[in-house]
């Protein structure tokens, strides 16, 4: 086992707070724009969980030797 193997999924894993964050501030504006609170805010945060679930499984397999990115099988 790699000496870097728990700094990179420590990376992985902070991938859905701050994704989650990032979607969640975007919402809350658009909440105060439009005044619709709190649809956008938990729209921003769903839409952010799954943006992050999407990369780590990206970082995943380039990091973790998985199928290489782009690849057709």
């Amino acid at each position: 086992m790699s000496p870097l193997r728990p700094l990179k999924l420590v990376a992985i894993w902070s991938l859905i707070p701050s994704y989650s964050l990032a979607g969640a501030l975007i919402g809350y504006g658009l909440d105060r724009w439009w005044h619709t609170f709190p649809l956008m805010l938990a729209a921003g945060i769903i839409v952010g969980f799954a943006l992050a679930i999407r990369d780590m499984l990206k970082l995943r397999d380039e990091m973790f030797g998985g199928k290489p990115p782009g690849g057709s099988g």
